[in-house]
């Protein structure tokens, strides 16, 4: 039976990042259309539409004392809350679980770490915190 605490976060889309994604497909589309290689077309078609599946797809889930990182339908990272020590606000670029350039950095266990970005930040920490209270939280300030 699913605890009330359970909750899916599903991840913030950064626009930005979706509209870069589509213009580098569009040029290799077009290079393609324009050679008059349809099969390089038909690639490059389905592996946009695979790449934005995994955009689509991305979700942070918390069940009991666990954090779920899901990507995509066979990539999970299990982050047990209770070994996290600090979550900051990042815009690091690298690769990771986040369809959005507005992230947040989770250290956990001795050296992990991993970079998500769920669409309520503020909810989500909220959330892990109540599980776990001595999770240092370093946010940027807000302007007003």
């Amino acid at each position: 039976m699913e605890n009330k605490a359970d909750k899916i976060y599903p991840s913030k889309i950064g626009w930005g990042l979706l509209a870069f994604v589509f213009i580098i497909f569009a040029v290799g589309i077009y290079q393609q259309v324009k050679s008059e290689l349809w099969i390089g077309v038909v690639i490059q078609v389905v592996v946009l539409v695979l790449v934005l599946l995994i955009f689509f797809s991305i979700s942070y889930e918390i069940h009991g004392k666990t954090l779920w990182v899901k990507s995509f339908f066979w990539v999970k990272k299990e982050v047990p809350i209770e070994s996290i020590t600090r979550i900051s606000e990042t815009y690091n670029p690298i690769s990771s679980p986040a369809a959005s350039l507005d992230r947040l950095e989770i250290l956990y266990g001795k050296y992990n770490s991993v970079i998500i970005s769920p669409k309520d930040k503020m909810d989500f920490i909220a959330h892990l915190k109540s599980i776990a209270p001595d999770i240092e939280v370093k946010l940027r300030e807000r302007k007003k």
